[in-house]
């Protein structure tokens, strides 16, 4: 599974709510929300194509480059990357250290409950 790093989240959000970009609307985004020039975004959008995380299509002379794998997809690996960093892979502990630190409201725990029946 591809692991992304904090910017290379910012440039797959925006492909996953915008949808394919031209080179040139992707380049004037980043710009835009990351202050990046041209080549910045270059050399990220050619990283993350080597990667596998992105990829393109040819419009003419343009590439149009669109994410090449989902949201649900990223969001699972940096979660399991997470619980595994940090908890050892046990989900238990990292909600009993959560409880014990008050860091989830009464408003958590019944949606967690919830969940938790509607996947059994």
């Amino acid at each position: 599974m591809i692991k992304l790093t904090d910017t290379e989240w910012k440039i797959m959000e925006l492909l996953w709510d915008k949808g394919p970009m031209p080179t040139m609307e992707l380049i004037r985004e980043l710009k835009d929300s990351m202050g990046w020039a041209k080549s910045t975004a270059m050399t990220f959008l050619g990283r993350m194509t080597s990667k596998g995380s992105i990829t393109y299509s040819l419009d003419g002379k343009s590439r149009k480059y669109f994410a090449n794998i989902s949201r649900d997809e990223a969001e699972l690996e940096e979660t399991r990357s997470f619980l595994s960093k940090i908890y050892g892979g046990n989900v238990g502990l990292m909600i009993s250290s959560m409880l014990k630190q008050e860091a989830l409201t009464k408003e958590d725990i019944e949606e967690i409950e919830r969940i938790i029946k509607d996947g059994e």
